[in-house]
């Protein structure tokens, strides 16, 4: 036990059974954590020195540089802000004014409440507009909403990787976007950068929890226990904070005590400090962005599976980490994600020579269909069934072969792999691809999505009044404004509506994104299994 924690172990059980509740953190997040301080840190109270030693190296808030040392820093205008991003106009198709005149709070709105569904392909292109690199539109400025309305959705789809490369990119002297670098170095567990930006800038003026951990993480445990003593004594400290940072100091104070509820919010310090002395987590899903904390390779396989399918869905990693998980082990049951990760093992051996490749192929890819994950396992499979001998496969199969390499993007191969296939349906799918002679294909001969998919790819007509008011943006110079809207007629994925289709692709034609359209539209016909006979 460390001593530095006694003299308040009274007041903490008493607060371990009180189980008392956190304050709503001030967030466009529910579950952001309050890593700074509202106030500058020049006017936080301070306690009676009793060892001016301790207290200079523990409750005194990050005063500057040490050492002579300096912060390089590279200022960016105060509009230029809601500007940065980690894809040029040459990568994502977008003119550099993707706005135009759409006014920014327009802008930030449309962000917020895009609904980021459908197939995989359109909630991609959402997430190229996320991470866009173009000018501000009229009204940009601090404090920065569009960029930080851009962050917070990554955020909430888990996206952290793509998050923090926003945040490095803007920089974190903004509050708002060092509370947003501090909870992705959590999530990620690599908090070190962002403890290094507290003790070494001058603007920035850490909570004392976010003192507290900074000082743990970085090995110095008895100013972290002397600081939570002194922020007790001064009542910088919550009886929530004072208890979870406590047992997270010295977890064996604390080991016949019940574990305490889950605060609510539930922040990622609240997660780390409770996952680090194994305290169960809320009832219910947890938030997407929480999630990366189970995928390491050394936790078990159930929990990395199932923790890499929900981010796999909502496109927040490559689903090459998940299929890793699938084969992290045996299969330690039946039913359910088991079944998967068998059926995933089971192609992996048949396409090394052992086994039938067609059973393997048809069973791996139901049990993904299932799930919701058929384009994650074309993607993940491409190159290797480019390699299959199709001709070796029954007609059923080879169909099967042909649409996951539609799927994961190999046209050419699922041409070469479909042959001399004279059924409706393979032709159809092939011409949508445009890998097959359009001339062969009539749309009316097709079901009504099909269809659609062809007149969206095909026609210069807008498909109804919904395609025109979108295609009168793009003539104002709204890029941005009429893809957000040609995504939000794709919402119903699989199950959108013939017209909206129809509308929705010749938009994005006419905006640019051919190959985003023709992804989109294949996609729609074939994520489920289920395309039109």
């Amino acid at each position: 036990m460390r001593a530095g924690l006694v003299p308040g172990a009274i007041c903490l059980i008493a607060a371990a059974k009180a189980g008392l509740a956190a304050a709503e953190p001030r967030s466009a997040i529910p579950w952001l954590s309050q890593s700074l301080r509202e106030a500058p840190a020049a006017e936080a109270t301070a306690p009676e020195n009793p060892d001016p030693e301790a207290t200079d190296a523990a409750v005194e808030p990050a005063s500057g540089p040490e050492s002579g040392e300096t912060i390089a820093v590279t200022p960016l205008d105060e509009v230029a802000l809601d500007a940065v991003g980690i894809l040029a106009p040459a990568e994502t198709g977008f003119r550099r004014d993707l706005w135009g005149p759409t006014p920014a709070e327009r802008v930030e709105t449309l962000i917020r409440e895009h609904a980021d569904s459908g197939v995989p392909a359109a909630r991609t292109l959402f997430r190229r507009i996320l991470l866009a690199e173009a000018d501000p539109p009229e009204g940009a400025g601090p404090p920065h909403g569009i960029l930080i309305a851009r962050i917070d959705r990554l955020l909430a789809a888990g996206a952290l990787e793509e998050a923090e490369a926003l945040v490095e990119r803007a920089g974190v002297e903004n509050p708002d976007l060092f509370r947003r670098m501090f909870d992705i170095g959590l999530l990620l567990d690599r908090a070190e950068p962002a403890c290094e930006a507290l003790r070494r800038n001058p603007t920035l003026s850490p909570t004392l929890p976010a003192r507290i951990f900074c000082l743990a993480r970085d090995g110095d445990w008895n100013a972290a226990e002397i600081t939570l003593t002194l922020g007790r004594d001064v009542g910088q400290l919550s009886s929530r904070e004072e208890l979870a940072l406590a047992r997270f100091l010295d977890p064996e104070l604390f080991e016949h005590l019940p574990p305490p509820p889950p605060p609510e919010p539930f922040t990622p310090l609240d997660f780390l400090l409770r996952e680090a002395v194994g305290l169960p987590r809320p009832t219910g899903p947890l938030p997407l962005a929480f999630l990366h904390h189970d995928l390491a390779d050394y936790l078990p396989m159930r929990g990395r599976i199932t923790a890499g399918e929900r981010l796999v869905l909502e496109g927040a990693i490559e689903p090459e980490i998940l299929f890793a998980a699938y084969r992290a082990g045996e299969p330690a049951a039946s039913g359910g994600l088991w079944d998967r990760a068998e059926a995933v093992q089971t192609l992996d051996r048949a396409l090394a020579g052992e086994g039938d490749i067609g059973t393997a192929l048809v069973a791996a890819d139901e049990a993904m269909t299932r799930r919701g994950l058929r384009p994650a396992f074309a993607k993940v499979y491409r190159d290797a069934l480019a390699e299959v001998d199709a001709v070796a496969l029954d007609a059923g199969v080879r169909g099967r072969l042909v649409e996951l390499l539609l799927l994961g993007g190999a046209y050419v191969a699922a041409a070469e792999a479909a042959g001399d296939a004279t059924d409706e349906r393979t032709r159809l799918l092939l011409a949508l691809a445009e890998t097959g002679a359009p001339g062969r294909i009539r749309a009316e001969d097709a079901g009504p999505l099909a269809q659609a998919a062809f007149e969206g790819l095909r026609s210069d007509k807008p498909a109804d009044e919904r395609g025109v008011r979108l295609l009168d943006l793009l003539a104002e110079g709204r890029q941005g404004e009429a893809i957000l809207g040609a995504l939000a007629l794709l919402e119903g994925g699989t199950r959108v509506d013939p017209p909206g289709l129809a509308a929705a692709l010749r938009v994005l034609r006419e905006a640019g994104q051919e190959e985003s359209a023709r992804r989109i539209a294949i996609e729609t016909l074939l994520a489920d299994g289920r395309g039109e006979e």
